[in-house]
């Protein structure tokens, strides 16, 4: 893995989508018995990928890592039913991760919208199923963001209460959240 002085260009974000999508197949045959344990070393591999990035602060490769992870495995979440398990301990490692990557860039607001939207967007889903990754991401969200970044995201929480929902139980979730937010807006 080259370090960010060394790297031409960045991160193809496509390359780690086919790897994910070729992993997620090996699901798709009900003979192989050893599926979930490859699923899981597959994912993790591309988790500790990110992780490394991570560690030489070479955090937008990090970050696009992350993203791809993130997005793929909400949006596969419910088509793997016996990779719950998997999947939870996949994202709350991208938590972690993501939270490295915003401390250690202070400076680059791209990144760190980046960093927020992937953030939200697990808050988002784990809220929206009534699911419980046990992480609190708002917390996470209203104690490091600025004013600025913590209006974002109050604006990605009113679009979320202006969804429909299934059986309401998110409304609460969302709006202790925004009151949250606005609250920290104005200190």
């Amino acid at each position: 893995m080259p370090t960010p002085s060394q790297r031409t260009k960045p991160v193809d974000p496509q390359i780690y989508r086919d790897q994910i999508a070729a992993t997620l197949s090996l699901a798709d045959n009900p003979r192989n018995r050893k599926y979930r344990d490859e699923i899981k070393r597959r994912l993790s591999a591309i988790k500790a990928t990110a992780d490394a990035f991570a560690e030489h602060e070479d955090y937008t490769a990090a970050v696009t890592v992350y993203e791809v992870l993130v997005a793929e495995v909400l949006k596969h979440y419910n088509d793997y039913f016996d990779e719950y398990i998997t999947f939870s301990l996949i994202l709350h490692g991208c938590i972690d991760g993501l939270d490295s990557c915003f401390a250690g860039e202070e400076e680059n607001q791209d990144l760190r919208l980046r960093v927020l939207q992937s953030l939200f967007a697990i808050y988002r889903f784990s809220t929206d199923s009534g699911m419980d990754l046990d992480e609190d991401i708002p917390g996470l969200l209203i104690s490091n963001a600025t004013p600025e970044e913590r209006r974002i995201i109050a604006s990605w929480v009113r679009e979320a209460l202006s969804q429909p929902k299934g059986a309401g139980y998110s409304f609460g979730h969302y709006d202790v959240f925004l009151a949250a937010l606005e609250r920290g807006t104005k200190r």
